[in-house]
Formats: structure tokens, sequence, C-alpha cells
């Protein structure tokens, strides 16, 4: 008996003429790890607990209202003049803030802010121009107005005469009376089952005396709970029937509406109101569980460098517990900057690395002096500074040191001297700062970490250039978990792995440069791909970038010899 043959996942019996597209070839190798800050603190405004996301450092000011977290945004965006700008830049508001509300009765207003200033919002409700509503909302001298919002839902009559026919709309049923003079026929329509305008109309169609039909437009728009209550409504004549209610909520609800948002309330009239502020917008303090809610919620989020807005060594800890995690067994590497209270001592200082001791968190001591949003210049906080060496890492290509790399500070808390107050805070784990001829500049990035001097766990830098690497690798060869083990499978792991280390190889500005070598010792080498089992094994020797922290100069004098003598004549 002909058996076929196998084809494309197919057994092909019928003789045929089959085609496949082997599109391995297409996927995408480009690198597919970002670089980005994530900074988590305090401010007036914003929703709290989310990651808000910032491509530019205008509309802070208008979503994270004042306060250090707004400021540490929109100084990200310019940590460094010899470094571009970070491509994004997250921000978490920590603050349990809540928002304002006002019940209109079906309707039910949220602001869209959190805290007190949510409470500054008012709504005002009249009587549209020609149609429906207008709604006005406002903030401050800021103010938007929806006008003539309606919804028009389907025209109904009953045709068939009589002495009375009457529709009523309760949100959850339509309910058609007619009278004849002899009998009353009531017809009850459960929405739940005819949940659009269209299904409605289609069916109050099929009733003998009755005409309906969908307004154009309305044909999909929700029945339950969204039409306009009306009772025992005369349909002996024509009549339309609105969903204005409706109408009013979908239009809080758009971008129109930039205030406020609306949710449903208590099936019914919207009654016309003057302006009435919403109120029940709080900030209550801060504890450890808020910022640990901000950790919990950035698991999913993919960031590579943090800095908690706090001088209180147990939210260091929880930031360094955090990145830890998130580097193991959270399969997104990232690192941390912390920073402690203005005022804090050298001695001080030197005594804090130890009882942190990270390979992925790295802390500073000293404040900067920079200008608030009144001009005035103001000392802040070593946490502020921070912030501003996450968004300079963020700003660099992956692997960039910030050594010897000038800030956009307008000052330091404190000058340290080279090498006499400089030697002892490193050797601490002290991440220094150094006010010099040519700018406020890093002495050396530096982690924590104090067990060994392993260039990866000691230079925050070439300990971000192996994340980068790593997790790239990982990204490429995650499709091929659940392959078999064949030898074609093994080839494309190889052949995979391969293409992420010669990317990483490759110089800025065309790469990210994260390994270094040259013709003939290669930035990586001896890539090896093994199956036993059910489990892939690779192996590869990759060399990431070092920064040259030091530069020996020596001059070899030698006495100078030589004659004189004078010409003859």
């Amino acid at each position: 008996m002909p058996t076929g043959v196998f084809f494309n996942g197919r057994q092909l019996t019928t003789p045929t003429t089959a085609s496949a597209v082997n599109d391995s070839a297409m996927a995408n190798k480009n690198l597919t790890v970002g670089n980005v800050v994530c900074l988590i603190g305090h401010c007036t405004s914003g929703q709290p607990k989310v990651a808000l996301n910032f491509g530019d450092p205008s509309t802070v000011a208008a979503i994270l209202g004042t306060g250090e977290l707004a400021q540490a945004v929109i100084k990200a965006f310019n940590p460094s003049d010899e470094l571009e700008s970070p491509s994004s830049v997250i921000a978490v508001r920590v603050d349990p803030a809540t928002q304002a509300t006002l019940n209109l009765g079906p309707i039910i207003v949220n602001s869209i802010d959190y805290g007190l200033r949510a409470n500054q919002v008012k709504i005002k409700v009249e009587a549209g121009t020609d149609l429906g509503f207008r709604v006005t909302t406002q903030l401050g001298n800021s103010y938007t107005v929806g006008d003539d919002i309606n919804s028009k839902a389907f025209n109904i009559q009953f045709v068939n005469g009589g002495d009375s026919a009457t529709m009523t709309v309760n949100g959850t049923h339509v309910i058609l009376a007619t009278n004849d003079g002899y009998t009353t026929t009531t017809t009850t329509i459960d929405l739940t089952i005819y949940s659009t305008v269209q299904e409605l109309a289609d069916y109050i169609g099929t009733i003998t005396g009755w005409t309906c039909s969908a307004v154009a437009g309305a044909e999909n728009n929700p029945t339950l709970g969204s039409l306009d209550p009306v009772t025992s409504e005369n349909v002996l004549v024509a009549y339309t029937a609105t969903a204005n209610v409706w109408a009013v909520l979908q239009w809080l609800n758009s971008s129109a509406s930039p205030f406020v948002t609306g949710a449903v309330g208590t099936y019914g009239t919207l009654s016309y109101s003057p302006f009435t502020y919403l109120t029940g917008g709080t900030l209550p303090s801060t504890d450890n569980g808020d910022w640990s809610d901000c950790f919990a919620m950035l698991q999913t989020k993919d960031v590579q460098w943090i800095t908690p807005l706090s001088s209180s060594p147990s939210i260091w800890a929880m930031t360094d517990a955090h990145v830890q995690y998130m580097s193991s067994v959270g399969k997104r590497e990232r690192r941390a900057i912390v920073g402690d209270a203005i005022g804090t001592t050298d001695a001080a200082a030197a005594a804090v690395p130890v009882t942190i001791g990270s390979d992925r968190t790295s802390y500073c001591h000293l404040g900067y002096y920079d200008y608030d949003s009144t001009g005035k210049l103001v000392l802040l906080p070593p946490y502020m500074a921070a912030a501003v060496y996450s968004a300079a890492f963020a700003a660099a290509a992956p692997g960039v040191a910030l050594t010897n790399v000038s800030m956009t500070f307008r000052g330091v808390e404190r000058d340290l001297v080279d090498p006499l107050d400089t030697d002892p805070l490193i050797k601490a784990g002290v991440f220094c700062i150094l006010n010099t001829d040519t700018g406020f500049r890093v002495a050396q990035s530096i982690s924590t970490w104090l067990t060994n001097n392993n260039y990866n766990r000691v230079e925050q830098s070439t300990g971000a250039a192996v994340d980068f690497v790593q997790r790239n690798v990982r990204n490429a060869v995650e499709p091929y978990r659940g392959k078999g083990g064949s030898p074609a499978i093994l080839g494309a792991i190889e052949a995979a792995t391969e293409s992420v280390l010669r990317a990483c190889a490759v110089a800025a500005p065309n790469g990210p440069g994260v390994l270094v070598g040259d013709a003939t010792n290669p930035a990586y080498k001896n890539i090896t791909v093994g199956v036993d089992g059910d489990v892939f094994s690779i192996q590869y020797q990759a060399s990431p970038v070092i920064p040259g922290n030091f530069i020996l100069c020596t001059m070899n004098a030698v006495p100078y010899a030589g004659s004189v003598s004078q010409a003859a004549g």
C-alpha cells in the first residue's frame, strides 16, 4: 500500500506538488535588551505604584507635579554634557495617594490625578446648547467643555392604532404596552439577551404592530444599563430613544476629558448641577510596604538601572534584594545606585558599603547643587545625585564606565581631596565625585562589593557589560527551548549565540562595544553547544570591556651629552 511522504508537518498521501517556506534565516538578529533607568520616589501628582514612562522632560510637571521624583526625572534627561540623553526614564510614585470622587447618581466621577491636588478638580453639568448635556471640567485655570453630548439609540412607534401604546425603559428591560380599549398587551424585553441597539431594534420589529430601527452609528452600542430611563412614554407617535447619560460617560472616559474619568453609578437620570468639587483625594504617609509594592510591580518591567530617592538603609536593602533577585531568578538583570542624606561625613560613609556588600548596588554620600523651579540654587541630597548617576549609565552604551565623566552639577556638597580623601573612600566602596578644573567628575564608578577585586563585581560598567551579553544570548537562544536535540538545532543555537556575540563586539556608534578584542585575540571565542538528554548547554569565552582607571606615564631621563666647537676663521 502506498504510504506517501511526510512534509512540512503533514502526511501527504495523494500525489501532489507541495511547497514550504523556511524563514529561520529571517529571524531578527538585532540585540534585544535596552538600557533604561527607573527612579522611585515622592511627588504631588501621578498614579502611585505604576511605571510611568517619559520620553522627554516636557510632560513631567504635568503628570508628576512637584517633588523630588519630578525633579529627578527632569534632571535625568541631562545627566552629563559628555553623554547623550537617556531614550526614556521610568518614574514610580511611591506615595499611597488616592483619587478624588464625586457621585452624580448614574455616573461616578473619578479624578485622573491622585492626592490632595485631585480635590481641586470640579465639574458642572448643564443642558446642552441644542441636545443632551453640556459638561465642563476644570482644574485651576485649565478647563475643558463638552457640549451637546448625546446619543440617539433607536426610533420606535406602534402603528396598529389603539387607545394607547407606551414604552418603559428601566435599565435592564424595555417594556412595551398597548391597549385597544379592551385588552392590555405587555411585552417585556430582557436587555441581557438583546445587548446591542441593533439586536433590540430587530427584535422589536418582529412584534406585530411595532416598527423599530437603530439610529445610524448606534447599531453596536450597548443597551443594558445604557439607555436613558423613560416611564410609559407615548409611542403611538414616532419616538427616539436616547442614551445621553451613556454618552456623557463615554466623553468623560475619552481624551477630551483630561482631569476626570467616569464609572457607572446607580441607574437613573443625570441631573444638572453647578460646579462641584471632587473630594476624597488623600496623601497618606509612606511606609516600607509602599516601597515593597513598587518593587513588586517592577518585577514585570524591563529596566536596567534603579535609584530609590531615599536615604533609608532599609530601602537600600530592599533595592539590593530586588536587583539581586531580578538578576538571577527574575532573569532581567539590573543594577542600583543609592544615596545617603545631606551632611553624611566621609567617616560615616566609609562604614556603609560593607553593610550593603553588593556587586549590583553602588553607594554615594555627597549631594549636589542645582537650580530649583524658582531659579534658586539649592543643595540636593546624595540620593538625588545617585539618580543622576543611574541616568548617566542609562544614557551611555552598556559597559561604558562613568569614571572621569563629568556630571551636570552646579556644585557639590563638599570638595574631596584627591587622593587624601578619595583613597580611603574608594577602598571602602564609596562612589565618589570630584570637583576638578574641568568639571565635577566621577572618581570611579564602583559598586559596594568588597569580597574580591573581580572587575565584573567591582566595576559597575563591566558588570553591566556582562549582564548585557548574557541576557542577549539568552534571548537569542530562547526560541530553541523545546526543540529536538538534533545536530541541526545545535548548529542553529551556535549560530544564534555567535550572532549576538559578534554584535556585542561591534564598537560604538554602530554597536554597543561591550566585548573587546582584535583580529589576533577576538572578543569572543570557543563557542560550544551540546545536548545531554533534555539539556542544551552553551559555553563561550568573552572579554567584557574593562575601564582603564590608571594611566602610568614613565619618562626615561638621561643626562644630556654633546659638545660645542668654534668654527675656524
